[in-house]
């Protein structure tokens, strides 16, 4: 994150870019728990290395597939409550 903690006006609106795109390049609907997780993770990656739309975009594909790396499709689910 920024080093004061707080985004300034242009900030939010390249992390709001970089999310709209990226969801309309994945056909994700923003509001849904992926376009949130995806929000929540620009948030995060917003710093001095990733600071404009490219960078964050890349900085979230990145992530995703490692994400996406450590699933098999077919494997039985991990659960994660008590039954």
């Amino acid at each position: 994150m920024n080093s004061s903690s707080v985004f300034n006006v242009d900030q939010l609106n390249i992390i709001r870019d970089a999310h709209l795109e990226w969801c309309a390049e994945n056909s994700v609907a923003p509001q849904s728990p992926l376009g949130e997780e995806a929000a929540a993770f620009l948030i995060r990656a917003f710093d001095v290395e990733h600071d404009d739309v490219d960078g964050l975009i890349a900085a979230l594909d990145h992530h995703m597939r490692e994400r996406g790396r450590h699933v098999q499709i077919g494997s039985t689910s991990i659960p994660s409550k008590d039954d």
